[in-house]
């Protein structure tokens, strides 16, 4: 087993006491499983539909802004 240290402030310390007590487990055993659902949901599977299946429209010789429209559309923000 290897060691890990941090440093919380007063507010991060106290959630962190709140959250390990309402799930019945010590700071330790909640500190170590936050760790892993980060490490394990960051990871892309690679069987995933999203980045095995091909798109769903064909191509309309279009050239799309989707993610700029997207962010207009939600932010007001124009790219």
């Amino acid at each position: 087993m290897k060691v890990v240290q941090t440093e919380l402030n007063e507010a991060e310390y106290r959630l962190l006491v709140d959250y390990a007590r309402k799930r019945g487990r010590t700071i330790k055993e909640a500190l170590r499983e936050a760790a892993l659902k980060l490490i394990v949901s960051d990871a892309v599977h690679p069987d995933d539909p999203l980045f095995t299946e091909p798109p769903s429209v064909k191509g309309t010789g279009k050239r799309e802004r989707t993610s700029a429209e997207h962010d207009r559309l939600l932010y007001g923000v124009a790219h």
